[in-house]
């Protein structure tokens, strides 16, 4: 009978990073993935789950070390890019939020299937046994010191092997939280269905060329973004797939539009966009889809995905939360990293049972909360412009600040300092918290507002100035100190839109907690410290969403695009090179020169 230090039971994006990572960091140890599915992989139409955000791409490309893979052989990513207003009008009069450059923070565009085939070669070069066309049948966890047994399906043989460690990486099936019946439900009812499209698929076909200010105004291409096309209950996405293909998805709240109105068919998803997003679906009704999927009440916690018995649940083999900001990678590098710290720590004889509380409760009790407070309940701020609007800054931001920034500063690997910085997101959290509740009241109690044309997160100062920060390299003791300074920052901004939503309604409601934020309850309301007065800045960083900019300000912003026309992209690009190569990277702060604002800020 076969042993290994480390058996990885899926062989999908979870489960091939972390043996990847596993043969990376910790060279010595045996590993062996066990997986399904044969090679090979289908391009375009294998799985959801195309495009990433800071934490992933840091990821895939840093810790992993696939940068150059990945710049050459999947798409870069041009951020999150969002339309409001009627999806049955015109395209080209919707309110658009969006960068029109690329981030200097890199994010890509991925193809699962050619992804995923890569991956097996890189494992398998590395020296992970790759056991293919292996169907996990049962996993015998062992309550000591020895190892645990997995058997599994092979052609008409059943295989049975040992090992010192097993990871459950087999996605939706979830395995041992079935196993030891850990799901838990987290009161988000939000479903999907979704397709690949042969060709590209673009935003930009959706208006005429003849509309050439709106074509022009956008300095990239906008079919690299993760395109949402926002409405009431709902969002529709659009993603490029290295292999020429596009992937588009109807993401809802079940409560708002029932599974059946759209997701028993590819014909009805079709007749659903037609009713919501008349647009998109009169350009691709006469396409043929690649394939159709569909997921009911997708999202769900855990009561526990690490254990002291040597045994770990990644990805969404342990928890999952929403598509909307693309957080699926992000889950699979920060469930990888805290599982091989705690293999590393077992095999130096260094494992705590205190530690493994630890990770469990940073990630089930304080980020996995944290996160899913963004979504739930929340679908229905999606049809209100200036709130959703202001609702993306704000978690961007805050995402930027606490959890990106964090990760790639490489702290996630540190149990003290995560034990200290578990504390701190505490703190956070009830403040993300309650400005999520003042969001869901504020979009019920007032009528969107579409208030902007193009707001361009490229020239936005603060947007700016919080993603060239994530380039900076701070050690733990000032890491901290900074996380301290910035929740001062976050409660100024917090109490800046609490005072903007004050001006519009009454906010009736706005301490009638859920049953998940009780916490909240007894603590004093963390939106009314600050007098409007004291809240000049912050309240600049929205004013573009709630009221007419000043005829200076309409000025500059034209001023602005037009020197962009004549510079385009290269100089601006190699102006914030330049600026971050000496003046950002490997610092521990970072402020904007006159210079960088003047090109980039409005």
């Amino acid at each position: 009978m076969d042993h290994y230090d480390v058996a990885v039971c899926g062989g999908g994006l979870a489960g091939l990073t972390l043996a990847y990572q596993l043969s990376r960091e910790l060279p010595n140890l045996s590993v062996v993935v066990i997986e399904k599915a044969m090679r090979p992989l289908p391009d375009a139409a294998h799985k959801v789950g195309e495009s990433t955000v800071e934490i992933g791409a840091h990821y895939l490309s840093e810790v992993l070390g696939l940068r150059e893979y990945l710049n050459e052989n999947q798409y870069p990513k041009l951020g999150l890019r969002y339309f409001y207003g009627d999806g049955t009008g015109a395209f080209e009069d919707r309110p658009e939020l969006g960068a029109s450059t690329f981030s200097p923070v890199p994010t890509y565009q991925l193809d699962r299937g050619s992804l995923e085939n890569d991956l097996r070669k890189f494992v398998v070069d590395a020296g992970v046994k790759l056991e293919e066309g292996a169907s996990i049948a049962e996993i015998s966890i062992s309550e000591s010191e020895n190892p645990h047994t997995i058997q599994f399906a092979k052609g008409d043989e059943t295989n049975t092997i040992t090992a010192q460690w097993v990871v459950d990486a087999m996605g939706r099936r979830r395995f041992l939280q079935r196993k030891f019946n850990l799901q838990r439900d987290n009161g988000h009812a939000a479903s999907s269905a979704w397709f690949r499209l042969e060709g590209k698929i673009s935003v930009n076909d959706l208006v005429p060329k003849s509309n050439k200010a709106w074509h022009k105004r956008n300095l990239e291409d906008r079919y690299y973004s993760t395109n949402h096309l926002m409405g009431q209950g709902y969002w529709v996405w659009l993603i490029p797939l290295s292999s020429g293909n596009t992937s588009i998805g109807i993401v809802v709240d079940e409560n708002i539009h029932p599974f059946e109105s759209y997701a028993t068919s590819h014909e009805k998803a079709l007749e659903w966009l037609m009713k919501h997003e008349t647009v998109l679906a009169k350009h691709i009704e006469n396409k043929p889809p690649l394939d159709f999927r569909k997921i009911k009440k997708y999202s769900y916690s855990s009561a526990q995905v690490f254990s002291k018995n040597r045994w770990t649940c990644v990805g969404e083999a342990g928890v999952f939360s929403d598509p909307f900001y693309s957080p699926g990678s992000d889950l699979i590098a920060i469930t990888n990293t805290f599982t091989l710290n705690l293999i590393k720590a077992d095999f130096d004889g260094n494992l705590k049972e205190e530690n493994v509380d630890l990770l469990n409760d940073t990630l089930l009790k304080v980020l996995y909360q944290d996160q899913i407070s963004y979504f739930r309940e929340s679908y229905a701020i999606f049809g209100n412009t200036h709130v959703s609007s202001a609702k993306f800054l704000w978690d961007t931001t805050y995402y930027w600040s606490l959890y990106a920034h964090t990760f790639k500063n490489g702290l996630f690997k540190d149990f003290e300092f995560i034990k200290e910085y578990a504390e701190i997101l505490k703190k956070f959290s009830k403040l993300n918290r309650s400005v999520q509740q003042l969001f869901r009241v504020w979009a019920r109690e007032v009528k969107s507002n579409n208030q902007y044309t193009f707001c361009d997160l490229s020239r936005k100062h603060f947007f700016i100035k919080s993603a060239i920060g994530l380039l900076t390299c701070q050690d733990q003791k000032r890491f901290s100190a900074n996380l301290l300074v910035k929740y001062d920052e976050f409660e100024k901004m917090a109490n800046a839109l609490f005072v903007y939503a004050q001006n519009q309604t009454d906010l009736n409601g706005i301490e009638e907690y859920s049953e998940y934020d009780q916490d909240l309850i007894a603590s004093e309301s963390l939106l009314k410290k600050y007098h409007k007065d004291k809240l000049q800045k912050e309240m600049s960083f929205f004013k573009e969403f709630f009221e007419p900019l000043t005829s200076t300000e309409r000025f500059k912003i034209v001023f602005i695009n037009y020197v962009s026309t004549i510079w385009k992209g290269s100089y601006l690009y190699f102006v914030r090179g330049t600026f971050i190569k000496f003046f950002v990277n490997k610092k521990q702060k970072v402020g904007l020169s006159g210079v960088l604002r003047f090109i980039y800020a409005d």
